[in-house]
């Protein structure tokens, strides 16, 4: 070999030499740098488990350890309870899976990288390769989503798996090295160990935490204890304590209260077993749904406090419990805000004394079984501190009681005499005033105008006057609403007309519907009549009675004084006699008193024996108007109107008869034997004359649609005369519509059921019924002669007949016009679309005879 080639061969030996050399140290500086990055990483780790107070803080910094370590974006620890065979994620970060919530079964993860690990108590590395012979083998199935490279290393403590901490890649660049497994592993190691020291230490500090509240509960209960033995003490107190009432006393124990329990609302209610009913002697309720007659003495009912004195128990009382027992019926419904209710039953010697309450609408604020057994307790107290008070207030009775029988005895005689003369003072007002009203009644009147006569014979200048007032339509009132309702009315006027006088005047009620009034120091006639005046105005105003209007009035006679007057009995015939004369004048008006009213009250009483010898011989008869159609002249009916052919007094006008039949109640005989009459007649015109189409319509007196008979009465009328009820009309005025509206609208119903038809008669000149027209079953209206007879002389006559069949054909009324005296009438309402009329146009009311050939010739 030349010297050349050995030193070449020399030189490469040195080289290689000096290459392993390099390559050693440079394996010696990673291997070093491993070891620093172990020792920092168990550093730590080590520092980790002595700053952390708790296991939430020490994993995600475990997880930054690990990072520092090796790339671990993805990172889990999940722990394993072996005696519960249970896995949590305690700590989890991954960019692809969600953290898996709460405790799972262990058999869950069945199948998973984390499942063979525990295990297997093995540390794993899996890539693509081994992931995919392990699937092939059944040894996993997909357990979350799937990435590129798993390591898991299981968490060993005394050689068992407490559970696994993982790190894994999604990212094909980041793939993990055996050298990253031991890593995990090592670290692993001693994250096993900080956590057995933190979980020993939270154990520690839970232990030493509970052990604190339990001291602290200790001491609690003492002092609670101390507060229930001084709040006894003072209830205790209170019992023997005079010094305030029974109500102060209520809210003293409710301030005891509210110092044990949350106590804001807050009930005391007495029961009284002999009439079984409850009373709330104490209420403080921040939400009071209650009206006030549910904290008022009642009956016992369907409240919760019920369910206490009927069990005898205390009750507690959750949200649902209020509902369930409402949908069991045994109890009011709940309100919205009734979150806890608590009873307790205030017991003395086994007998109820009431229920004591609280209540809370809040849900902070649950009353619990406790609470319940707290109240209970207290409630023994306090059911004998308000027996002792009430015995204490028995005793404070009965003491005031004997002090007050000794003063009774010491003022007993003159009470006695006192009593007397309230007695003997009573009985003089009794036997001298009206005991309805309380004004003087006829004795003392007559005394008063006596002495009022004797003043004027002896001073002529000392003049008075002498008003006698009768009720108009008074029965009418009594009959239809009942004597009670007469009384009012009676009582009402006597009070408005005391009111109306001077002092020195005096009103009086002699008896039924009839006032009297002496005016006395009379300066002239006028005064009179102005006093007389305002008695009529305010009387013309309607009475709210039983919430019914109520129409009266009054007819009033007025005499002054005259010398000739010896005694008061005269002067009060001649003021009724003139009163009578106000009314037979057509009432609501006064009549000063003359001598020939004498001969006028005497016509009257005759006139009034004829009518009712007339109606006992029948004598009354119908008389027929024709009731047309406008647009054909056809006769569609009859009006029946009554007549008197007097064998007496001849032919009597019914403007001579009906007001004082009216007056008398005699009307409705007459309207009944017209009624029968005039259907007897159209009947026979029907079998004759084969006008089955025609009808007849009758007048009736408003007063008979106040008898519930009338419908009955009218049925019985036409099955004796066998006319058919659409072939009848009744008719009736306005004023009818106003008064005992119930039983008048009760009759035009039936008389509807029976197939009658109804007629509101002479409207537009009443009690201007329009407003509520529509609430009555009225079939047509009759248009009054007075509008139809001013056609030319009031403009507005038409516009207001107009109104009236527009507002009939609204309704789905018919209309007929009365008093038509003209063709251009007849014209002018058809033109109006008024459908009917009648009127001496077309023929004056006749006797049945002369009917009959009208409705031949036509």
């Amino acid at each position: 070999m030349s010297n050349g080639s050995l030193k070449n061969n020399m030189d490469t030996a040195k080289l290689k030499k000096e290459e392993t050399a390099e390559q050693a140290l440079l394996t010696l500086q990673s291997e070093h740098q491993d070891l620093q990055l172990r020792y920092n990483a168990l550093f730590n780790l080590n520092k980790l488990s002595q700053e952390c107070e708790d296991l939430n803080h020490f994993y995600p910094k475990v997880h930054k350890t690990i990072a520092s370590l090796m790339t671990a974006e993805n990172f889990y620890v999940v722990t394993y309870d072996q005696t519960f065979n249970t896995l949590e994620f305690v700590y989890h970060v991954d960019e692809k899976d969600e953290r898996p919530e709460g405790v799972i079964d262990y058999d869950a993860l069945a199948g998973s990288f984390t499942h063979l690990v525990i295990e297997s108590s093995q540390p794993l590395l899996v890539n693509p390769s081994l992931e995919k012979q392990l699937y092939e083998n059944g040894k996993i199935t997909q357990h979350g989503s799937t990435g590129t490279d798993w390591v898991g290393v299981p968490l060993l403590h005394n050689d068992l798996v407490i559970g696994v901490m993982v790190v894994q890649s999604y990212n094909e660049k980041v793939r993990y090295t055996e050298q990253d497994l031991n890593m995990l592993t090592f670290t692993g190691q001693h994250v096993v160990s900080a956590m057995i020291r933190l979980q020993d230490k939270e154990r520690l500090t839970s232990a030493v935490n509970a052990r604190t509240q339990e001291l602290m509960a200790q001491i609690r209960e003492r002092e609670k204890s101390e507060l229930l033995q001084e709040s006894l003490y003072r209830i205790s107190e209170l019992a023997n304590d005079a010094s305030f009432d029974i109500d102060a006393f209520y809210s003293k124990v409710h301030n005891i209260v509210g110092q044990l329990i949350n106590a804001t609302n807050f009930f005391i209610a007495k029961y009284d077993e002999e009439s079984d009913t409850i009373e709330y002697v104490y209420v403080v309720d921040e939400e009071s749904n209650h009206d006030r007659n549910y904290f008022k003495k009642r009956k016992l009912s369907d409240h919760y406090s019920e369910l206490v004195i009927r069990q005898q128990k205390t009750v507690l009382l959750t949200k649902q419990d209020m509902q369930e027992l409402f949908e069991s019926g045994q109890t009011r419904k709940p309100t919205s805000d009734e979150q806890s209710w608590l009873g307790v039953p205030l017991l003395y010697v086994g007998k109820l004394l009431g229920v004591m309450v609280i209540q809370s609408y809040s849900p902070r604020t649950i009353y619990s079984e406790q609470d319940a057994e707290l109240l209970n307790f207290v409630s023994n107290h306090v059911s004998s501190a308000i027996k002792r008070r009430e015995m204490s207030e028995i005793e404070r009775q009965n003491h005031e009681l004997l002090e007050e029988q000794v003063k009774l005895r010491t003022l007993a005689l003159e009470e006695e005499i006192l009593q007397r003369k309230q007695a003997e003072k009573k009985l003089k007002h009794t036997a001298s005033h009206d005991s309805l009203t309380g004004l003087p009644n006829r004795a003392v009147f007559l005394d008063l105008l006596n002495h009022a006569i004797a003043c004027n014979k002896r001073k002529p200048e000392l003049s008075f006057a002498v008003l006698f007032l009768d009720l108009d339509r008074f029965k009418v009132v009594n009959d239809s609403l009942g004597h009670q309702a007469g009384d009012t009315l009676l009582k009402l006027i006597a009070y408005e007309l005391s009111s109306i006088l001077r002092g020195k005047d005096t009103v009086a009620r002699l008896g039924g519907d009839e006032f009297v009034i002496l005016i006395e120091d009379l300066e002239s006639d006028q005064k009179a009549f102005d006093i007389a005046q305002r008695i009529t105005d305010f009387l013309t105003e309607p009475f709210v009675i039983n919430n019914q209007l109520v129409f009266t009035g009054t007819s009033i006679g007025i005499l002054f004084s005259d010398k000739r007057y010896n005694d008061a009995d005269t002067m009060l015939r001649d003021a009724d006699t003139a009163m009578y004369h106000a009314k037979g004048n057509g009432k609501g008006r006064y009549e000063v008193f003359d001598a020939s009213m004498h001969q006028r009250v005497q016509n009257a009483l005759s006139l009034e024996a004829d009518i009712r010898e007339a109606i006992e011989w029948e004598e009354f008869i119908p008389y027929y108007q024709p009731i047309i159609q406008l647009n054909n002249e056809e006769i569609k009916g009859f009006e029946a109107l009554a007549r008197w052919p007097s064998h007496k007094r001849g032919f009597v006008y019914p403007d001579e008869f009906i007001p004082l039949a009216e007056e008398t109640n005699l009307v409705q005989a007459i309207d009944f034997q017209i009624l029968k009459k005039s259907c007897q007649q159209l009947k026979l015109w029907q079998d004759t004359l084969l006008r089955h189409d025609l009808y007849v319509s009758c007048n009736l007196f408003c007063n008979q649609f106040f008898s519930a008979t009338l419908p009955d009465d009218i049925e019985r009328i036409l099955i004796e005369t066998g006319l058919k009820p659409e072939n009848l009309r009744v008719e009736l005025t306005e004023r009818a519509l106003l008064e005992n509206t119930e039983i008048v609208l009760s009759n035009m119903k039936a008389l509807k059921r029976l197939g009658v038809k109804i007629l509101l008669d002479d409207f537009g000149t009443g009690y201007s019924s329009l407003s509520y027209l529509h609430q009555f079953p009225i079939d047509v209206l009759k248009i009054d002669r007075s509008f139809i007879n001013n056609f030319h002389e009031q403009n507005n006559s038409r516009a207001i007949i107009k109104t009236i069949i527009d507002l009939a054909t609204s309704l789905g009324m018919a209309t007929i016009g009365e008093g038509i005296e003209s063709l251009e009438n007849a014209q002018l309402l058809q033109k109006m679309d008024c459908l009917y009329g009648q009127g001496f146009y077309y023929a004056k009311p006749m006797p049945a005879d002369e009917m009959e050939q009208y409705i031949l010739s036509h």
